[in-house]
């Protein structure tokens, strides 16, 4: 038997010290029921384990984001928010939570209102680092993101569709192309992605939401892209008040009627966006915005292949594309209010 080295015996006791110390952290840890897991304002506040807001993940979530409102903008304290456990992020859920913490902490007057505590996991950490969330809440975090899962996460924020806010797609794609030697076609997209933003400006703080929030002079949506496993994603978010609260607005009554009709039954929330989807304009009666929400739909079709997905308050629309064509199309109920909308594109790069 080998005598072991000296490198060996000393990756043996820093391991020893780590699991001494984890084993010290979990007997410390206290165990509380499920519907308890937020603690009273001004506390600790814990992170979910998985940042979504599909495959149950959202209630977590949500009521995350509830807990984090209420103790900020309400009762008016500090809170540290406690990620230590948070494991992976999900564009739509991390979306939310990137808006959310930046509106929060834009509309509180507290001198510092959140406190970030990073993930263990290397990875989350350099989720939270890449997209900026240290720079909205103002902590410090040494990590350099390295992964090539996330190295290409880019968030940005803006008050309407102009500007050099959105040339960032095109920088995005330029990378993707020069690291994998495809092509990522914009020229279709592009007009698209303006147009749900715009859409989004003119429409969604129209009428406040259910919490009274009527949007914020300086952002009013929130964008992130993505590249992961040879898809390209571009997810918009807006704080508003939902498609189906202004769908009378942008939809004739007869039409939206006869929608309703043939989906009696479902979802109201996924109801309105399948009408905005299939009347395919907005209520701007500008000529040059004449598609509204069909635009959304356009950039996945000149794309050839890929989904769109929204989500809106507590219903989701999914259109999916292949070889030009729409093959299928999804509804369903969030089972959860995520007091917002989200335009979700994903579109392969070519060749895979």
């Amino acid at each position: 038997m080998k005598k072991p080295t000296i490198a060996l015996k000393e990756r043996q006791i820093r391991l020893a010290a780590y699991r001494a110390r984890e084993r010290f952290l979990r007997a410390g840890r206290r165990r509380v029921p499920q519907a308890n897991r937020y603690v009273a304002p001004g506390e600790l506040i814990k992170a979910p384990t998985r940042v979504d807001v599909t495959k149950g993940s959202g209630r977590e979530v949500v009521k995350f984001l509830r807990a984090l409102a209420t103790t900020v903008l309400v009762n008016k304290m500090p809170v540290r928010l406690d990620f230590r456990l948070t494991e992976t992020f999900y564009p739509a859920g991390t979306i939310m939570l990137y808006a959310e913490i930046d509106r929060i902490a834009t509309m509180s007057e507290l001198p510092k209102p959140v406190t970030i505590i990073d993930p263990r996991a290397r990875r989350p950490r350099e989720v939270l680092k890449q997209i900026g969330l240290h720079e909205i809440t103002g902590d410090k975090c040494d990590v350099v993101p390295e992964r090539e899962d996330v190295v290409y996460w880019k968030a940005t924020k803006g008050v309407d569709q102009s500007g050099e806010k959105l040339a960032m797609l095109e920088v995005v794609a330029e990378r993707v192309n020069a690291a994998h030697a495809q092509q990522l076609e914009l020229s279709g997209a592009w007009r698209g992605v303006s147009e749900a933003v715009a859409n989004s400006v003119e429409h969604a703080y129209k009428l406040p939401r259910a919490d009274g929030f009527t949007g914020l002079p300086d952002t009013r949506w929130w964008m992130f892209t993505q590249l992961r496993q040879g898809t390209f994603t571009m997810a918009v978010c807006d704080l508003g008040c939902g498609y189906r609260a202004t769908i009378a607005q942008t939809v004739p009554e007869q039409f939206l009627a006869e929608v309703v009709a043939r989906f009696a039954g479902g979802n109201r929330d996924a109801i309105a966006i399948r009408a905005a989807m299939e009347y395919g304009r907005t209520g701007t009666k500008k000529t040059e915005r004449g598609k509204g929400s069909r635009d959304a739909l356009s950039v996945v079709q000149k794309h050839g292949a890929g989904e769109l997905i929204i989500f809106s308050n507590t219903g989701w629309m999914r259109y999916v594309f292949r070889g030009g064509e729409q093959v299928d199309e999804f509804q369903g109920d969030l089972g959860i209010d995520i007091r917002g909308t989200i335009v979700w594109w994903k579109l392969p790069l070519k060749g895979d």
